[in-house]
């Protein structure tokens, strides 16, 4: 089964703004003719790539189950894991950093293994850690409060 990532205006904007940066630096880099070409083609690369990882990042994110194993995929980074190693499911928590696979705020936090979590964002948290119960009825539930804004 697969399950495509939620966006929320927050990485759109992320997004928006890392694409905009870019393509002002490949605009700017056309006005600049009096300068080395051959810098220019290569910071021109440079950029493009990045921007291309950017956006592959923003549109193919998505988590399947597939064997025994969630893929979870977000661009050129994949992560399996084994569904029987997963231990603990924390719903509604935002990671910033670490092993995140998202492009939405309060999504999934899975831990796995010793120590081990990854992020991740699926369209509805529900259907997912539904789908994760029926496939590990063990698996532990635990539901995140923001507690600072109340």
């Amino acid at each position: 089964m697969k399950f495509r990532s939620r966006k929320d205006i927050t990485f759109k904007l992320i997004t928006a703004g890392y694409s905009f940066l870019f393509a002002v630096l490949l605009g700017e880099s056309f006005f600049y003719k009096n300068f080395n070409h051959d810098y220019f083609v290569v910071f021109d690369i440079i950029i493009s790539v990045l921007w291309i990882l950017v956006l592959w990042s923003f549109f193919d994110t998505s988590y399947k189950v597939k064997k025994g194993y969630l893929i979870c995929r977000s661009g050129i980074r994949l992560r399996k894991v084994k569904i029987n190693n997963i231990t603990k499911i924390l719903v509604g928590k935002t990671l910033w950093s670490g092993k995140r696979l998202a492009t939405a705020r309060k999504g999934l936090v899975l831990f796995y293994g010793d120590n081990q979590q990854i992020y991740i964002s699926p369209k509805t948290n529900e259907s997912f850690v539904k789908h994760m119960v029926e496939l590990k009825p063990d698996v532990e539930i635990e539901f995140y409060e923001d507690h600072w804004l109340k």
